[in-house]
């Protein structure tokens, strides 16, 4: 992997697990740490793309991942939201996601999106087969890298279900955040 894409895998795996006020540019947090490991000269006010990047070059998203995680985060979003528009599987993608940065979740993508709660699987694609049975769209692919660059639409929910599904437990125990397409989405 070339310095750019280990420095940005490097960074995008820390705030998935610290969350992004640990990335402070210039004030020798690990932005500096990451980037002085790799021989890349760190200038005060200047983004960080722009510094591990060489014009026109953007990052691999895919590389943020490994392929593996990257694999079951496509497939997963493209289970539950398949039939939806790019924001919608966003919004799923994002849920996950922010499963893996809080600590009330597992540590990485496979953990969350197969653990299970008092044995009920938390995404039931993992149990009835849709999970193995999907080909990922290039929405899919779109809406993913979106994500995986830092676009978050989900305004921290790490709950949804089908509009079609009784609300019961989601609306007594969490907070509504928002209903888009087929999901609504909830917080603790």
């Amino acid at each position: 992997m070339c310095k750019r894409n280990r420095v940005a895998a490097l960074l995008l795996g820390g705030f998935l697990s610290v969350g992004m006020a640990s990335f402070e540019p210039g004030e020798g947090g690990v932005i500096s740490a990451l980037a002085a490991e790799e021989g890349i000269q760190e200038e005060p006010g200047t983004a960080f793309q722009d510094e591990v990047c060489s014009e026109g070059e953007n990052v691999d998203t895919k590389s943020i991942l490994e392929e593996q995680e990257y694999q079951i985060l496509l497939r997963i979003v493209e289970a539950e939201a398949g039939g939806e528009d790019i924001t919608g599987k966003m919004l799923v993608a994002g849920v996950v996601l922010n499963r893996v940065k809080s600590e009330a979740f597992p540590g990485s993508v496979t953990e969350v999106v197969y653990e299970k709660n008092n044995g009920t699987a938390q995404f039931s694609p993992t149990v009835d087969g849709r999970l193995d049975a999907i080909s990922v769209s290039a929405d899919t692919e779109q809406a993913v890298a979106r994500v995986l660059g830092g676009e978050d639409i989900s305004q921290g929910a790490l709950y949804f279900r089908s509009v079609y599904c009784d609300g019961g437990w989601f609306d007594r125990a969490l907070s509504r955040v928002c209903e888009y397409g087929n999901h609504i989405f909830y917080t603790l």
